[in-house]
């Protein structure tokens, strides 16, 4: 199930005069898994050669492979693979933001698997519009999945940092707002990411059990021939 999940938002003042709007949130969830770790950690390294660990993510609305670069591949540290995928747009007050992500894929020394947003590039709708192509906000996020003992565990953070006008004005209301939903999106696409994992790994096992039963069967029918 869920577990930690927070959010903050932060005002504060750019380098090059105006403000810096930062909104942050982390989420962390755990689920109960069949098998031990090295089979989950197995799976994950498995996933790491695929584009499902990104489309299991529920912010993901589609992927395709992007150019890969440097190593990785066939098992042990690094780099797995890279993806372009369009995001779930994020609704703010006065502004919906479009994001097309480039998100890398890794393995990790401990045989889990994390895939980061690299870079953003984003299109803007609402009142906002206009104001927000002539500034630059940076979205970063990560998540990582490892196998513990006998459960799977998730770790997301997200953040959105905003450059803003002197002039702009930014009720506290609306930084609140815009803080609980980022929340809540992080620790939905977090449990629903999840999820989707377990179900993937539960899928397989039960596919290779029921082919161990047909190979079962078939040598005992030669057997008996």
């Amino acid at each position: 199930g869920a577990g930690l999940h927070r959010a903050t938002a932060v005002m504060g003042a750019a380098p090059s005069g105006g403000r810096v709007m930062v909104w942050r949130a982390e989420a962390a969830a755990s689920t109960p898994i069949r098998g031990g770790a090295a089979d989950v950690s197995s799976f994950l390294d498995s996933l790491a050669d695929s584009d499902f660990i990104v489309r299991a993510d529920d912010s993901v609305v589609s992927c395709e492979p992007a150019a890969k670069q440097g190593g990785g591949g066939g098992g042990g540290e690094g780099e797995a693979g890279r993806y372009v995928a369009a995001i779930a747009p994020l609704r703010l007050p006065g502004l919906t933001v479009r994001p097309t992500a480039f998100i890398r894929v890794d393995r990790l020394s401990d045989g889990g698997l994390r895939y980061t947003t690299e870079r953003v590039d984003n299109a803007f709708e609402g009142s906002f519009r206009g104001l927000a192509e002539r500034v630059t906000p940076t979205i970063t996020a990560a998540t990582t999945l490892r196998a513990e003992e006998r459960c799977l565990a998730a770790e997301a953070e997200f953040e959105l940092t905003m450059p803003l006008p002197s002039w702009w004005p930014i009720p506290a209301p609306a930084m609140d707002a815009g803080g609980a939903l980022i929340s809540r999106l992080v620790e939905k696409d977090t449990r629903v990411s999840l999820e989707r994992v377990i179900g993937e790994y539960e899928a397989r096992r039960g596919a290779a059990a029921a082919g161990g039963a047909e190979q079962q069967q078939g040598g005992g029918v030669r057997a008996d021939e």
